[in-house]
C-alpha cells in the first residue's frame, strides 16, 4: 500500500482522539456526514424493507440473485445506521453479486442490551420470509456488527434452526470483558480505538449485564457447528486477539476459519476502500470466499 493512502486517515483519527469526546449526538452527526461524503455506485438499487420488524435497506446491482448477505454495521453499538452504510453496502453488492441487507438495529444509549442483539437475530430470522433459503444466505459485520452477527448465529444454533452458509467478520469486537492481550500490546499502533475508553463503551451498551456472558460476548459462546468463517483483522488493531482467539476456538472444534491478518491495516479499513487499496482488496477477498462457499450449491442446482 502506498503510505500516503492511510497516513491522512491515521492522522485524522489520532487528532479526534486527542480532543475531548463530544456528546453522542455530535458524534453521530459527524459520523453520518463522513459516511455521506463517500461515493455511491449509481448502478446499485436500494430499497427499504422490513426484516422481522426491523427496518433495513436492501442493495442490489442487477437482477435478484436469490442470495443475500446480511451485514450488521459497526459503530460501538451507538453510531451508524443502514443509510450511512449505503456506500459500503453498494461495494459489497457489486463485489459479491448478491443482495446486501443492512438492518437498522436499535442503538445505545437509548436502547441497551439486548436490543441490538434481538434486532440482529430478528433480521436474520426474517430472511426466509423474504424468499432466501438459509443455504443462500451469508451473514457478516464489522466491529460491533461482527459481534451481533456471530451472536445471531449462536442463537439460531441454540434453537436448532438452519444456519447461513457462511459468516464474514471484519475487525470483530467479540469480548466485552476486554481480556485480549492485544488491547494493551497493540495500543500504540491503533489510531482508531483508545483502550482507555473501551470500558465506558461496553457499559453504555451493556448497562448492568455481565460482559462475560456469551450473548454480549460471543467469543465465549458455542462455535462448534458454525459454517465456514472468514475473519479479517488489521495487524495494528487492539482487537487483534478477539479475532485470533475466535479462529483458535473454531479450529479447535474442528470448524473452518479463514484467518486474514492484513499488515499495517487499522480498524475496519475496508470502510476506506474508496481511498485505501487494501480496503477494496479485502472486500474482493470476502466476495471470493462467499463465492467458494456458495459454488457447490450452484453446482448441485445445475
Amino acid at each position: 500500500m502506498p503510505p500516503e493512502q492511510l497516513a491522512p486517515i491515521r492522522a485524522g483519527l489520532l487528532a479526534r482522539r486527542a480532543a475531548p469526546p463530544p456528546p453522542i449526538e455530535a458524534r453521530r452527526a459527524g459520523f453520518e456526514a463522513q459516511m455521506a461524503a463517500l461515493p455511491v455506485d449509481p448502478e446499485v438499487v436500494v430499497e427499504r424493507i422490513d426484516c422481522g420488524g426491523v427496518p433495513a435497506l436492501r442493495s442490489r446491482r442487477a437482477a435478484p440473485s436469490g442470495r443475500a448477505l446480511l451485514w450488521l454495521h459497526g459503530g460501538a453499538f451507538v453510531l451508524g445506521c443502514a443509510e450511512s452504510y449505503r456506500p459500503f453496502a453498494a461495494r459489497l453488492a457489486r463485489a459479491c453479486g448478491c443482495d446486501v441487507i443492512v438492518p437498522d438495529y436499535r442503538r445505545a444509549p437509548e436502547h441497551t442490551f439486548p436490543a441490538a442483539h434481538d434486532d440482529a437475530l430478528a433480521a436474520l430470522d426474517a430472511l426466509e420470509g423474504h424468499g432466501y433459503a438459509m443455504a443462500d444466505v451469508a451473514i457478516g459485520g464489522d466491529s460491533c456488527g461482527a459481534n451481533l452477527a456471530l451472536a445471531a448465529m449462536q442463537s439460531r444454533m441454540a434453537r436448532g434452526a438452519a444456519l447461513p452458509a457462511a459468516v464474514w467478520l471484519v475487525s470483530p469486537y467479540l469480548d466485552l470483558t476486554h481480556s485480549g492481550a492485544s488491547i494493551a500490546g497493540r495500543a500504540s499502533r491503533d489510531p482508531f480505538i483508545d483502550p482507555v475508553g473501551m470500558p465506558e463503551t461496553a457499559r453504555t451498551y451493556l448497562g448492568e449485564t455481565d460482559p462475560a456472558a456469551a450473548r454480549p460476548s460471543p467469543l465465549f459462546g458455542k462455535v462448534a457447528g458454525l459454517p465456514p468463517a472468514l475473519i479479517q483483522i488489521g495487524s495494528d488493531e487492539v482487537l487483534f486477539d478477539d479475532a485470533a482467539r475466535l479462529r483458535d476456538r473454531i479450529e479447535g472444534e474442528g470448524g473452518r476459519a479463514v484467518f486474514q491478518e492484513w499488515p499495517g491495516m487499522i480498524h475496519v479499513w475496508p470502510l476506506f476502500a474508496h481511498v485505501v487499496d487494501e480496503g477494496q482488496w479485502a472486500i474482493l477477498q470476502g466476495a471470493a470466499f462467499l463465492g467458494e462457499v456458495w459454488a457447490p450449491r450452484v453446482a448441485r442446482a445445475g
